[in-house]
């Protein structure tokens, strides 16, 4: 058998950003009363991954029957389609070394991770979920992202946590524009005696590494933000936290999926 995909495009009315979504509902979908949403950034390579292992995972109690939604980019090319992750997943204008394979971008374009948020919130959830579920309520809504939309994930847990209730953020881009994100953080821990969420956060064990290249520290940067947030003893936040033995930067993201999901369903997952 084959897991049905039901596709379609969603014009951002306010950026005219043209995005393709992607929607695969749970087997059991029509006896459910009610199926948590998990909205996949960066489509092509976590959509796919997602929908397959919570297919199977499920089974066992491993990980939620859930609707699982991808967003991307409509961009067939892949320079412009890195170029609008640049764009949309980030915090502040700002340029990228061009190892990130992001060339082509100016600063001002930079930055835009706000008003993406905005068309999340207004138009593609509310899109979703009053249009392609079959008029199954939503239990709770989860965000999972890679890398850029890892980090776009961690500006949206440290200005809208409200947004959803459990967050799979796999070797986020902290290091973008000196670590600016933390900055949310900070500004985040000055107002607030909580933060209620329940947060998966791993990279790999080879990140930079595998081209010789540490300047980007995407472990030592998640083990740092691991730190902080526990030493802020927030009593609604609930964070897991996990190395991925021999991966890198693209290879970990099945691994982060499989151990994100067990985790955030409560199921049993080894340390590394």
């Amino acid at each position: 058998m084959s897991w049905p995909v039901d596709e379609f495009t969603l014009t951002d009315p306010d950026t005219a950003v043209e995005h393709v979504v992607s929607i695969a509902l749970p087997v059991r979908h029509a006896s459910l009363e009610r199926v948590p949403l998990l909205l996949c950034l960066d489509g092509p390579w976590v959509f796919g991954t997602v929908r397959d292992a919570t297919r199977i995972m499920s089974m066992g109690g491993e990980a939620p029957e859930a609707a699982v939604v991808g967003l991307s980019f409509a961009d067939r090319s892949m320079g412009e389609y890195l170029r609008q992750r640049a764009r949309w997943y980030t915090p502040t204008p700002w340029v990228p070394p061009e190892v990130t394979g992001v060339r082509g971008v100016e600063a001002e374009e930079c930055g835009r991770a706000a008003d993406l948020l905005r068309f999340v919130r207004q138009h593609l959830l509310p899109t979703v979920e009053g249009e392609h579920l079959g008029g199954t309520p939503v239990s709770e809504r989860w965000l999972i992202g890679h890398s850029f939309s890892a980090l776009f994930g961690l500006r949206t847990l440290f200005t809208a946590p409200e947004a959803f209730d459990r967050w799979l953020l796999a070797s986020p881009s902290i290091w973008w524009d000196d670590r600016s994100v933390l900055a949310r953080e900070e500004t985040w821990a000055a107002a607030n005696d909580d933060l209620r969420a329940r947060v998966f956060l791993c990279y790999g064990e080879q990140e930079g590494a595998e081209a010789g290249d540490l300047r980007f520290e995407m472990g030592g940067n998640v083990e740092r933000l691991v730190e902080t947030l526990r030493g802020r003893a927030y009593p609604g936040l609930e964070l897991g936290h996990r190395v991925l033995p021999g991966d890198g930067h693209s290879s970990s993201i099945g691994a982060a999926i499989s151990h994100g999901l067990r985790w955030l369903v409560g199921a049993p997952t080894p340390r590394s």
